[in-house]
């Protein structure tokens, strides 16, 4: 609708817009909105300021399960709507898929241990548990609640792999070839302006690599073995403190 809307009041000097245009229009449109969402609205400290009735209960766990799952559904049922009813394509176009080569596991197995030492090194730093766990109560919070907020974490991960590297990377990748990996990072990178600068800047780095495999394999199975190892290696170093 948007795009009819502009194609009506702002005629083009090259004609109507072509589809592969408009494909990259509604995915980046999309991903803009998403993003303001989750930013302003699916934040904790909206659920806080909106909902202090719900934010105390189970040492503050709401809060954070509201981030959690407002980023599940824009990372993964909504775009999956899109590429099935907005693009009549497969999931399994957009890395939907699990039927990789050995030698791909093989390689994600590989980036995991690549990416161990650097957790170990950043969880010795003084601002790593400043940050991690989210859910800061979960130094003391009962094992049920620590266990339901680790699940919902690790959906996250699931969904935001489908979103930036299957969604954009490569979903965009069939319109703009490899350009889409470079278009894939700018907003991944943003994702992490809440995190410690060194991370932030790390998510470039790892933005690009997790993009290009994902192109390259065809599959979000790499990006979401190692996001989950990763975080879920953090939260227990965070934990060990307990």
């Amino acid at each position: 609708m948007l795009m009819r809307v502009l194609q009506r009041s702002l005629p083009s000097p090259h004609g109507p817009m072509d589809p592969a245009t408009r494909r990259v229009a509604i995915t980046l449109v999309y991903t803009a909105l998403a993003l303001t969402l989750l930013e302003f609205v699916f934040r904790p400290a909206f659920f806080i300021r909106h909902f202090p009735q719900w934010s105390a209960p189970h040492m503050g766990l709401y809060p954070h399960l509201w981030w959690a799952l407002g980023s599940i559904a824009f990372y993964l049922p909504i775009p999956m709507l899109i590429v099935r009813f907005g693009f009549g394509q497969r999931l399994r176009d957009f890395g939907w898929r699990l039927d990789v080569p050995l030698r791909h596991w093989i390689l994600y197995g590989v980036m995991l241990l690549v990416m161990m030492p650097i957790v170990f090194y950043a969880a010795s730093q003084p601002g790593f548990l400043a940050v991690y766990p989210f859910f800061r109560a979960a130094f003391i919070a009962p094992t049920q609640a620590v266990l339901v907020w680790e699940l919902a974490y690790l959906a996250q991960f699931l969904a935001l792999e489908f979103f930036f590297r299957g969604f954009l990377a490569i979903g965009l990748g069939q319109v703009l070839g490899r350009a889409a990996v470079w278009v894939s990072v700018v907003p991944y990178c943003m994702i992490h302006f809440h995190k410690p600068l060194p991370e932030a800047l790390a998510a470039i780095v790892a933005g690009v690599i997790l993009a290009e495999v994902a192109q390259r394999t065809r599959s979000i199975a790499g990006g979401v073995v190692v996001h989950m190892g990763v975080a879920l290696t953090m939260d227990l170093l965070a934990l060990r403190v307990r």
